[in-house]
C-alpha cells in the first residue's frame, strides 16, 4: 500500500556503470555488481547538461533540468538578469538560485515525512529568483509557500558542504616545529615518560594546541583547545591502514571528537598521527577538516551533530595531490601517500554512514534523500592515469594506482551496502540509486574565452580581466558561450546583433585546432524553447560543445586556445556522451531484477514520488518508471 511505504534515494557522485563494470577489480564492488545484475535498473540515465555536480544532483531532486529548476552550472550568473553581470557568479550548490521545489517539499506538502541528508540545494527553501527586475507574484507566492514547508516539524534537511570553518590540513616539524611545553595544567595525567613537547596552530578564531608525548618515547598527541590536558582527545601513532575493510571498524586510527563551539554551530576535531619519531623531533599530523553542519530548524542540526560527532564532505585528496602525504605513485612515490589518503576517506565514509544510520532509523522517514562524494573525489584523482589512450599512459604506474582506486570504490560499495541494510527485506521499503553526471580522461586543455578573444568577439583589459564593455560573447565558466545581451546588466548586445554574435562564435569555437592540427570542438548545440537536454534558460548558455578526445575546459582567457596539460579526468561534458550517463535503479524486496532501457535524471524524483503514492514535484518535466522498473 503505497501510504506505508519507505524510500532511500542516494546519489553517488560519477556513478557511471560501465566505468565501474570495465576498470574497477570486481572483487572490490560485489554490493554494486549485484545492484547492476539482481536489481531493476536503467541502461543509463542521461543526467544534466552540462554534467556537473550542482545541476546534476538539482535534477534528481526536483524531476527537471536547468532551463526549468535554475541550476545551471556549479558557478553560475546572478537573477535577476539588469541588476547583475555576466561577471558575477553564485553558487549553483545554494538553494537561493533554485526556481523548482525539491521532492523533500513534495513529501511534506503532500503529508509525508522526509530527511534531506547533506543534499545539494538546501537547507534553504527555494529562493525562486526573478529573470527581470520586475515584481513577479507568482514567484513571490512559490517562495513564501517554500518557506512554510521547510520549517514543518515533518521534513529535516542537513547540509555541512555550505560553511567551511577550515580546510583539511597537514602539520610537521617543517611547518610547526615542536617547543618545549609550557604553561599547561594537568600534565600529569598524562604519565609521560618523555619531556611533553608542544605544537599549536590557528583553526577558525581560535587556537588548538596538542602535546606529543609517551610512556618511553614519543608515540602520541594529546589535541586540545586550551593548554589544558583535561578534555583533550589523543591519537596514538600507527602504521598506514592496510588491512582488509572486511571485520573492522572504519578510520580505526583517528582521535576522538574535539568538540568546539563556533558562531551558529559546532564543529567536531579528530587527529590522525601518521608518523612521530622516537625522540618527537619528526611527525606528520592530518587534521580533517572542519565544517558546520546547517538544518532547516536549528534544533535539526543540533540533533544531527550530537548523534554523529562530526561530518566531513571529502577526503585530503587535494592535499595528497599537492604532496603533502609524500609523493603520490605518478611522481615515484611507493603508495603511502595514497594509503594516507584512504584513510581520510575511510573517515567520510563512516561519518557518512553514521548519519544516514540514524536519520533512518530515529526520524523513520518515508523519504530520505542522501548522497556521496567518493567516486567522484577519488576518479578526479586517479582515472587519468589508467586510460590507454592517453599519451601520458604508463602500464607500470597505471596497476599501481588501479589498486588505490579499487580500495577507493571498496569504500564507495561499503556505503551502498549499509544503506541496502537499512532497507533490508522490507516490502514497503525501497532502495533508490542514481548519480549526477560520469568521468572522462583528460590530458589536454581547451580555453573557449581565448578563442573568443581571438574573434575579437572578447576584449581583455590590461591586467588580462574580461573588459565587459568590449566585450560581446564569453564563457563564464568553461561550459557554454553566452552572448552580452542588452537583458543583463552592463550588456552591449541588442537583440537585433544576437544571432550573428553567435554565428561569429560558433565559427570560433569550430576553427580551434590541437598541436595535431585536428578540430577540438567536435559539435555544437543551441538551445530550443522546449529543449529536451535541458540546456538554456534563464542563466544557461546560448552555445554548447563537445570536444575531441582528452580535452579539459578552462574559463581562462589567457593563454593558447588549446594545448597539452596533465593527467586528469572531469565532467561537464554533453549529457548524451555514454561516458557521462550516470545510473537509476531501484533495489528492495518490491523490485525484481530488470533493465527498461535508458532513462534520465529527471525520471527519478516521478518515479520515487509514484512508489510512495504522492504527487510528482511541482516543476517536474521527467515521467515516473515504477511501472517498468516493478515489470508491472
Amino acid at each position: 500500500m503505497p501510504s506505508a511505504r519507505r524510500a532511500i534515494v542516494v546519489s553517488f557522485d560519477a556513478l557511471n556503470e560501465q566505468r565501474m563494470l570495465r576498470t574497477v577489480d570486481a572483487d572490490a564492488v560485489p554490493t554494486f555488481r549485484a545492484l547492476f545484475t539482481d536489481g531493476a535498473c536503467a541502461d543509463g540515465a542521461r543526467p544534466a547538461f552540462p554534467s556537473v555536480t550542482s545541476p546534476g544532483h538539482a535534477a534528481l531532486w526536483t524531476g527537471a533540468y536547468g532551463n526549468v529548476n535554475g541550476i545551471a552550472a556549479n558557478s553560475q550568473p546572478v537573477l535577476p538578469q539588469p541588476e547583475h553581470t555576466l561577471l558575477e557568479s553564485v553558487s549553483g550548490y545554494s538553494s537561493e538560485p533554485l526556481r523548482a521545489e525539491p521532492i523533500w517539499l513534495t513529501a511534506v506538502a503532500s503529508g509525508r515525512t522526509a530527511f534531506g541528508h547533506q543534499v545539494t540545494q538546501a537547507p534553504g527553501a527555494p529562493g525562486y529568483p526573478p529573470v527581470g527586475a520586475a515584481d513577479d507574484r507568482r514567484l513571490d507566492s512559490l517562495r513564501a509557500a517554500g518557506q512554510r514547508l521547510i520549517v514543518r516539524p515533518g521534513v529535516q534537511v542537513v547540509n555541512g558542504y555550505n560553511r567551511q570553518i577550515e580546510q583539511d590540513r597537514v602539520l610537521t616539524e617543517r611547518d610547526t616545529p615542536p617547543r618545549p611545553a609550557v604553561g599547561w595544567a594537568g600534565v600529569e595525567r598524562l604519565r609521560s615518560g618523555v619531556a611533553p613537547r608542544e605544537i599549536a596552530w590557528a583553526a577558525g578564531e581560535d587556537s588548538i594546541f596538542a602535546l606529543l608525548h609517551g610512556a618511553d618515547r614519543y608515540d602520541r598527541v594529546l589535541v586540545a583547545r586550551k593548554r589544558d590536558v583535561t578534555g583533550g582527545v589523543v591519537a596514538i601513532a600507527r602504521p598506514v591502514e592496510q588491512s582488509p575493510l572486511a571485520g573492522r571498524e572504519l578510520a580505526r586510527n583517528f582521535s576522538a571528537p574535539l568538540i568546539i563551539p563556533v558562531d551558529s554551530g559546532t564543529v567536531y576535531l579528530r587527529a590522525r598521527l601518521f608518523e612521530l619519531s622516537a625522540d618527537g623531533s619528526r611527525y606528520l599530523l592530518f587534521i580533517p577538516e572542519l565544517r558546520v553542519v546547517e538544518g532547516n530548524r536549528p534544533e535539526v542540526a543540533a540533533a544531527y551533530d550530537a548523534a554523529v560527532q562530526g561530518w566531513y564532505g571529502n577526503g585530503a585528496s587535494y592535499l595528497t595531490e599537492r604532496g603533502a602525504f609524500g609523493k603520490t605513485l605518478w611522481q615515484g612515490g611507493d603508495g603511502t601517500a595514497e594509503s594516507r589518503y584512504l584513510e581520510t576517506a575511510e573517515l567520510v565514509t563512516r561519518q557518512f554512514e553514521r548519519g544516514s544510520e540514524w536519520a533512518w532509523t530515529t526520524y523513520r522517514p518515508a523519504l530520505m534523500l542522501d548522497y556521496f562524494p567518493l567516486i567522484d573525489e577519488a576518479d578526479h584523482m586517479l582515472f587519468g592515469y589508467v586510460v590507454p589512450e592517453s599519451p601520458l599512459y604508463d602500464a607500470r604506474v597505471a596497476g599501481r594506482v588501479q589498486v588505490v582506486r579499487a580500495r577507493a570504490w571498496a569504500l564507495a560499495d561499503h556505503r551502498m551496502a549499509a544503506l541496502r541494510a537499512l532497507v533490508g527485506d522490507d516490502p514497503d521499503a525501497a532502495l533508490f540509486v542514481g548519480g549526477d553526471h560520469g568521468m572522462r580522461a583528460t590530458w589536454r586543455t581547451f580555453r573557449p574565452n581565448a578563442a573568443l578573444v581571438a574573434a575579437g568577439l572578447m576584449t581583455l583589459d590590461s591586467a588580462g580581466r574580461i573588459d565587459l564593455a568590449r566585450t560581446q560573447a564569453l564563457s563564464p565558466n568553461g561550459y557554454w558561450v553566452m552572448v552580452n545581451r542588452t537583458a543583463w546588466k552592463g550588456g552591449i548586445v541588442a537583440p537585433a546583433e544576437e544571432a550573428g554574435v553567435l554565428a561569429r562564435a560558433a565559427a570560433a569555437l569550430e576553427g580551434v585546432r590541437g598541436v595535431d592540427g585536428q578540430p577540438v570542438v567536435t559539435r555544437l548545440w543551441r538551445p530550443a524553447e522546449h529543449d529536451s537536454l535541458g540546456m538554456g534558460g534563464p542563466v544557461g548558455g546560448d552555445l554548447y560543445y563537445e570536444v575531441a578526445d582528452g580535452y579539459r575546459w578552462s574559463a581562462d582567457p589567457r593563454g593558447a586556445m588549446a594545448g597539452p596539460d596533465r593527467a586528469g579526468a572531469g565532467h561537464g561534458y554533453p549529457s548524451v556522451a555514454a561516458d557521462m550517463q550516470t545510473v537509476l535503479c531501484a533495489t528492495g524486496a518490491g523490485f525484481p531484477a530488470r533493465r527498461i532501457g535508458p532513462a534520465s535524471t529527471v525520471q527519478m524524483a516521478p518515479t520515487v514520488a509514484a512508489w510512495l503514492g504522492i504527487r510528482p514535484p511541482t516543476d517536474a518535466v521527467g515521467r515516473s518508471r515504477l511501472a517498468e522498473l516493478r515489470g508491472q
